[in-house]
């Protein structure tokens, strides 16, 4: 496996026939960001086991010796038949290791590279088989932080077992400077809007990450793509995933519907537990699921080669990335306790507006405006405020500050965007005036691209009906429908728009009205 990042600590140099307390080291097996796993026999037993090593260079690290500990000890706390089981934990010279279940099969991951989109009875099976696993480290305090199809091992007789509590957090008994020196912990292609904004990170993070997995069971493809960890993180903070239903067209409707509560980028109106996601599913047995319904388990005769592998390259990538652009926020942040500064008012707004391409964060540059460090591009500097955790007003001032839109059509682009989101900020604030001036601001710029002055024209209706002006909301709506019916807008860009009216943040009526035109 040849995925490790540059700089990455070294592979664990063991042989065939190599001594780990009991056991006897036969071959590699699969290689994550902070251990090597290989396949061994408990000498004694006769027992085959999955042994992961931790590094050498990071054996040294008391940080990583916590972390490596701590999945220890919540693994086995962990008894379950669809959790892999951890047989023992130790030290043999320089290495430390744990021994576990060893699973003869494949992961998820790799069965649909070599098999493609799954059954709906196949998906049925694994993802019953996961919920039960979930239900278990619930019930205990155990957030599992990193499930994946990497994660989810499957066996010929479809057998499901959840492999690598390693990033799990122990709710009841978890020290924070432990979870705070990893930083963001999990994998891009699958991780929850909250986890990726260091926000509360609860069993309904895991639930979202099961989404994402379902989604790529049913789909033959994750919802979310991007060229670089980042702009793949953004599209999860952001974006709305492709209606399953269009890809899919045979899914019974109440399995598109539980994709769909899985995969709401707020926690709050995901399912609460994975209890309620198993009564959701029981209701429709006897409904649209009945026919694909496993009463037992479905096998699977394409799982054959195991590997067990934990947090990819990827995820360490991710992570380097998201931990040197807060620390420099942080030291800024320092910095401005001794210098009288406003307070300002925090706010989340996750919709498709911010799509990045492939940009990553680079290192800040300077203290410059409000506290909010510049950055050299303006796609970096929207990076900066849409990842930032408290998400302040100030930030999307600065992108407009920084980079000013008179400079470049890029800049443009940007500015319109960074509008949009701060007379959000406004409106939750109920400063309607700020508001409407912010989007006058895109209105009043002939330069501004058609979709986003259709964006602001639907905002300002919005506006307006908070502020109770009903004349002034239909002015809005008037001039909104002018837009979207005479404006160069692509058939995506109206697309888009009616993507943005079905999110949860906008009102009903203004999704009818969309509807309607």
């Amino acid at each position: 496996m040849n995925d490790r990042p540059q700089n990455s600590p070294l592979p664990v140099a063991l042989k065939h026939g190599d001594k780990l307390g009991a056991y006897r080291i036969e071959r590699a097996i699969g290689s994550g960001g902070m251990a090597d796993v290989f396949y061994a026999v408990h000498e004694a037993l006769r027992r085959p086991a999955a042994i992961k090593v931790l590094r050498a260079s990071l054996a040294t690290d008391e940080v990583h010796l916590q972390r490596f500990m701590q999945e220890a000890r919540a693994a086995a706390s962990l008894i379950h038949p669809n959790i892999v089981q951890v047989y023992d934990v130790g030290q043999e010279g320089e290495h430390r290791y744990i021994a576990q279940e060893y699973i003869p099969g494949t992961n998820l991951r790799q069965y649909l590279t070599d098999n493609g989109q799954m059954s709906i009875k196949e998906a049925l099976s694994v993802l019953l088989q996961v919920l039960a696993a979930l239900t278990k480290s619930a019930a205990v305090g155990i957030v599992h932080r990193d499930i994946k199809p990497e994660n989810i091992m499957l066996t010929k007789d479809g057998d499901v077992k959840v492999a690598d509590y390693g990033l799990a957090r122990v709710l009841l008994s978890d020290d924070p400077q432990l979870t705070r020196a990893g930083t963001t912990l999990g994998t891009p292609m699958y991780m929850s809007p909250e986890q990726i904004q260091e926000g509360k990170v609860d069993i309904r993070s895991d639930l979202y990450s099961l989404g994402v997995t379902l989604f790529h069971m049913l789909a033959g493809r994750p919802p979310f793509t991007g060229e670089t960890p980042l702009a793949l993180a953004m599209q999860h903070v952001q974006a709305e995933p492709p209606p399953i239903s269009e890809l899919r067209i045979d899914l019974p409707p109440s399995l598109v519907e539980l994709v769909s509560k899985l995969l709401v980028k707020d926690p709050e109106h995901r399912f609460a537990n994975p209890s309620e996601v198993l009564d959701a599913l029981r209701s429709a047995r006897s409904a649209d699921l009945e026919e694909y319904w496993p009463d037992q388990t479905v096998p699977l005769p394409g799982a054959m080669n195991s590997t067990i592998v934990g947090p990819s390259a990827a995820t360490m990538m991710l992570q380097s990335k998201l931990h040197h652009q807060r620390m420099a926020i942080r030291k800024r942040i320092r910095y401005l306790i001794a210098t009288p500064v406003a307070g300002l008012a925090t706010f989340y707004l996750g919709s498709f507006l911010g799509g990045l391409g492939d940009t990553d964060l680079l290192a800040s540059r300077e203290l410059a405006f409000q506290g909010v460090e510049k950055f050299e591009k303006v796609k970096e500097q929207y990076a900066e405020a849409l990842l930032s955790s408290d998400n302040s007003r100030g930030r999307w001032e600065a992108v407009i500050e920084f980079h000013p839109p008179s400079e470049s059509s890029t800049n443009r682009l940007y500015a319109g965007k960074a509008w949009l989101q701060l007379a959000a900020v406004f409106l939750q604030k109920r400063d309607f005036s700020s508001a409407r001036n912010t989007i006058e601001s895109i209105l009043r710029d002939d330069q501004m691209p058609a979709l986003l002055t259709a964006l602001a024209a639907f905002q300002l209706a919005e506006i307006e009906d908070a502020a109770n002006n009903p004349r002034g909301k239909e002015a809005a709506i008037e001039r909104a429908q002018k837009l979207f019916v005479t404006a160069e807008l692509s058939e995506q860009d109206r697309d888009l728009i009616r993507q943005w009216a079905d999110s949860r943040t906008r009102p009903t009526w203004m999704r009818d009205l969309i509807d309607s035109i």
